[in-house]
């Protein structure tokens, strides 16, 4: 093992992780700031409910735009040449596909929430979190596309900050607001990013006709769709069903995973820059052992970390999240667990199993929805933790045998 870290030389993937990473805590600390500052503002059972609001309208999010972005990040990493016309091909379809999600998140955050908030400011929140959140990534992804490491970085920041700019304004404007003037703020700049990144991306699209060296069709990234909603369905669809039982539980949830997506960062960054790279290569194999092994052992050191530090959360937040300190400890091996799952998820798609990818996460989400509808009202925050991790491994175990089936079987 020893003689595995003296003779690797990462090179340039480090150097673009680390920039990356950068970037990612500048924006990570601008979310810390918005979940502090509302947490404290508004107390657990308000913060609850803006949270589920905003879960609520974001579960779609992954079918604006079909999932075209992560096929413009390989295509366009393949095929440079091209790269106007895959942005101007996953563009078309972002835009014929926002408005029909955005209906569609209204209709389901009407049937899940458990009180009621004003029909205009659950449309425009539902609007601005899938416009705005659907737009940066397809942005991103077509900066990573081209190894634009700071653009990247810049254009992930760019959101939190306008958000937590806007927040503060209003604190500054209005002193104490309550739930419905955040979620006005918060929907109103986040539309403000979207205008504000539609309009160079507009600019650099070409001809979305013209015959391309890759295939990006309509329903190519459907499987990169349903591995997001799958993602979506664990990451926060425990929060309405927490919210039956009280808003300050799926508070208390969301602290801590907050903290976990935050830790996350070092090893996410790695991954982010680690996969162009890859996608770029005709056998990446070496090199996926190599840094696969690498970002798993630094997972484990931030599910480490994680659970040392979870006493701290009633400090930061307040003392009603006190019920966050179990979660977070729980959560905290759950990344060592998605960085097994990434990497598998990699392993896939350069072998072209994209069909698996897409059954993969289709298990996931199944598995998430009926573990979180069987576990939460029984156990409550820690039903939601268990369903968290039965379905990534439900996913991983089914990329695994899938990863092993393909091997074995004759060409």
């Amino acid at each position: 093992m020893s003689q595995f870290f003296t003779r690797w030389r990462p090179g340039r993937m480090a150097r673009n992780g680390f920039v990356l990473l950068g970037w990612m805590l500048l924006r990570a600390a601008m979310q810390a700031a918005t979940v502090v500052w509302l947490a404290r503002q508004l107390g657990a059972q308000p913060y609850g409910q803006f949270v589920v609001v905003v879960a609520v309208s974001s579960f779609l999010t992954p079918f604006v735009g079909l999932g075209l972005s992560h096929m413009l990040l390989r295509n366009a990493a393949r095929d440079p040449t091209h790269a106007g016309n895959y942005l101007a091909r996953a563009l078309h379809w972002w835009f014929r596909t926002l408005l029909p999600c955005v209906a569609a998140s209204v209709v389901v955050a009407m049937w899940l929430l458990p009180g009621r908030v004003a029909l205009l400011a659950l449309a425009v929140v539902a609007a601005s979190e899938l416009a705005a959140t659907s737009l940066t990534e397809l942005c991103a992804r077509y900066q990573q596309a081209q190894q634009r490491t700071h653009a990247v970085g810049a254009v992930h920041a760019g959101l939190p900050g306008v958000r937590l700019l806007a927040l503060g304004l209003l604190w500054v404007g209005l002193g104490d607001v309550g739930i419905l003037a955040v979620l006005w703020t918060y929907a109103v700049s986040g539309l403000v990013y979207a205008t504000l990144i539609w309009m160079p991306l507009r600019t650099a699209a070409k001809a979305p006709d013209v015959v391309l060296p890759e295939p990006m069709t309509a329903y190519s990234g459907l499987p990169f769709s349903l591995a997001t909603f799958a993602a979506k369905l664990q990451n926060e669809f425990n929060k309405p069903m927490l919210a039956q039982a009280g808003f300050g539980l799926a508070g208390a949830y969301n602290v801590a995973q907050r903290v976990v997506d935050m830790a996350s960062l070092p090893v996410l960054a790695l991954q982010e820059a680690l996969w162009p790279r890859l996608y770029a290569q005709a056998n990446p194999a070496r090199q996926l052992r190599r840094t696969g092994l690498a970002l798993l052992l630094l997972a484990l050191a931030v599910g480490g970390a994680l659970w040392l530090v979870a006493p701290l959360l009633p400090v930061v937040f307040g003392a009603d999240f006190a019920d966050a300190v179990a979660v977070l400890r729980m959560l905290a091996w759950l990344p060592l667990l998605q960085v097994l799952r990434a990497l598998l998820n990699f392993h896939a798609i350069h072998a072209g199993r994209m069909q698996q990818i897409g059954w993969a996460y289709a298990i996931g989400g199944v598995v998430s929805v009926v573990s979180i509808a069987v576990l939460v009202p029984v156990y409550g925050l820690t039903g939601a933790v268990w369903a968290s991790y039965v379905a990534e491994a439900a996913m991983a175990i089914f990329l695994f045998f899938g990863a092993i089936y393909a091997h074995l079987s004759p060409v």
